[in-house]
């Protein structure tokens, strides 16, 4: 309904519209004839739990409302900012941001560390600013998963097979000593099969 409300809108002040939907209005990179983009932007910040997965998918329908309404396609665009939380959830926001299309990107200052890196997996483009620290280190199941590394680390070397990222990911992070964290660059995530631009 919010989007129809902002369709109505649309035809009488654009800016207005796009607030109403949340959307930013930016121009093509192309020529300066290409149609503008439309983009939702939305952040994933703090520890990653449900709460985290409940506002993806919430975004990702108001991106499919907003494109509806306007009769065009949406970029859905992530900022993400977080220490970590729960693996297997940011597995399933990692399938998410894949099934959307969606990018992420990381912005100076902020991290993207353990949990989250499962997260940026999935993103189709990844943008890491000067600054920005994305970091792994040894999983951590959590009680009830005590079994040896090379046993529960199955669904993760799956999860990097289906990301059509390099399984030396998940080596990397179970040869890490527990309690260190190792930062990547744009580089190393491009040795990794994770197409990351700098800037």
């Amino acid at each position: 309904m919010k989007a129809l409300r902002a369709l109505r809108i649309l035809r009488g002040g654009a800016a207005a519209a796009l607030a109403a939907l949340g959307l930013l209005l930016l121009p093509s990179p192309g020529a300066a004839t290409a149609s503008p983009v439309y983009v939702l932007r939305v952040t994933l910040r703090g520890r990653i739990d449900g709460a985290r997965l409940h506002e993806i998918e919430q975004a990702i329908r108001r991106r499919d409302d907003a494109a509806r309404a306007l009769g065009r396609e949406v970029a859905l665009r992530v900022e993400a900012d977080s220490t970590g939380g729960e693996i297997f959830t940011a597995m399933q926001i990692g399938r998410l941001l894949r099934r959307a299309g969606a990018s992420l990107s990381v912005r100076r200052g902020a991290s993207c560390l353990s949990a989250c890196v499962f997260a940026l997996m999935g993103a189709m483009r990844t943008g890491v600013a000067d600054g920005a620290r994305i970091g792994i280190h040894r999983p951590s199941l959590g009680p009830g998963h005590d079994g040896p590394a090379e046993l529960t680390s199955v669904p993760f070397t799956l999860y990097a097979d289906e990301m059509r990222v390099s399984r030396r990911l998940v080596d990397d992070m179970l040869a890490l000593p527990p309690g260190r964290i190792c930062l990547l660059s744009v580089a190393d995530l491009a040795r990794y099969g994770i197409a990351a631009s700098g800037s």
